[in-house]
């Protein structure tokens, strides 16, 4: 009986372990390179944000040159922002400049963050705070990166089940 209570509090303790979110920036040079960096008063967040029952990462990072590395850690750099403005392609766009202070921010999601399989870079996405939420799609809810910049103008980010799509909202 003792040994079947220890093994229980042995399973436990493992199961616990391994649902522990990765070190962010441990899993961000991994999975994006070296040249990107957690960014500072942002918390990485976790949810299953493609519907495929498997929890995926959505981590804020800062890099000087955020497309260098796309080819050889196999991420895809999108620009959801201005897609839905006419100009689609990162390649051009990433040039666009924000107009916040301080290093410029991207979103690095990883779907399926435990055994990744597709990484992507959100770019020229404007926000001050981030949450994770839910959108309705096709009368189904799923998961979304809620932005909210400092005009109060409020947006979401989320997986259409083929691409991201950023979709505006309303201001407070």
């Amino acid at each position: 009986m003792r040994s079947f209570v220890v093994s229980l509090i042995l399973l436990a303790a493992c199961t616990a372990f391994a649902q522990q979110p990765p070190d962010a920036q441990e899993l961000i040079t991994r999975e994006f390179g070296p040249s990107f960096k957690v960014a500072a008063g942002f918390t990485p967040m976790f949810g299953d944000m493609d519907s495929d029952g498997q929890e995926d990462a959505v981590v804020v990072v800062t890099s000087e040159s955020p497309l260098v590395d796309e080819i050889e850690f196999k991420y895809r750099a999108i620009d959801p922002y201005d897609a839905y403005w006419g100009w689609g392609n990162p390649r051009e766009t990433v040039q666009f400049s924000m107009t916040s202070a301080g290093p410029l921010r991207y979103l690095a999601i990883v779907h399926n963050w435990r055994a990744p399989k597709v990484k992507f870079l959100v770019i020229n996405l404007p926000f001050e705070k981030l949450v994770l939420s839910r959108v309705l799609l096709k009368k189904k809810p799923v998961l979304s990166v809620h932005t909210i910049e400092s005009t109060s103008l409020e947006s979401d980010l989320f997986w259409t089940g083929k691409k991201y799509k950023w979709n505006p909202g309303a201001t407070n």
